[in-house]
């Protein structure tokens, strides 16, 4: 709202004008006032909204967290729900976090061994390609995972080499009739993987679904 003060001519008495200037002061202290239980400069905050209107937003300084603007909302950072729903209406769920690299023999090169994450850190991508192209055996060794991620290896190379994946150390899969080891060898072949709490606190990876995957 427009807040208005009463002007003070240069003809008019400074000291016949003192109520006037004092009135003044006191209609833009109460609007400043009013403001800061909104905006406080010392902290850097703004609280207690009831409604926020703008056509872009942006959360983060040297480093973008979230972008809002008029044809985009990107959040640039890891996102938790706790307590609630997701609900998609009137749309989809897009899910394109693929390694850009396919796991093959020329990515593995002579060790024909690929790590997918490591020791420390979980397996960064949700769908990998694989591949050979050799008649060797590419192994491909899944280290532990996040409790609920999943994981798809897609036979996506027109070729017939094997390839198999497991575990570091042949352990953190939980294989039907003791198996250590799945094998895919051939192009449209896969394996689908999720990390299921082991009652500890760790995960092992189960096979979820698939296409002519082999277990032995």
């Amino acid at each position: 709202m427009a807040i208005s003060v009463t002007e003070i001519l240069g003809t008019d008495s400074l000291s016949g004008s003192r109520i006037v200037i004092n009135d003044n002061f006191n209609i833009l202290a109460n609007e400043i006032n009013a403001m800061e239980t909104y905006f406080s400069p010392s902290a850097g905050t703004i609280t207690n909204l009831n409604n926020l209107q703008t056509d872009a937003l942006r959360v983060g300084l040297s480093t973008v967290r979230l972008d809002i603007n008029a044809s985009t909302f990107d959040i640039i950072a890891n996102v938790n729900v706790d307590g609630g729903d997701i609900n998609l209406n009137g749309g989809g769920l897009t899910r394109n976090n693929i390694d850009p690299q396919t796991l093959d023999d020329i990515f593995a090169g002579s060790a024909m061994i690929v790590n997918v994450g490591t020791s420390t850190a979980i397996p960064p991508y949700t769908v990998e390609r694989v591949g050979n192209n050799t008649t060797g055996t590419l192994s491909i060794i899944v280290n532990e995972g996040k409790i609920g991620q999943e994981l798809f290896f897609i036979y996506s190379l027109p070729a017939t080499g094997i390839v198999e994946i497991q575990g570091p150390g042949g352990v953190g899969f939980v294989l039907s009739d003791g198996g250590s080891l799945i094998t895919l060898d051939g192009q449209g072949e896969s394996v689908h993987l999720l990390c299921i709490d082991d009652g500890t606190g760790n995960g092992d990876w189960y096979v979820v679904g698939g296409d002519e995957y082999i277990i032995s």
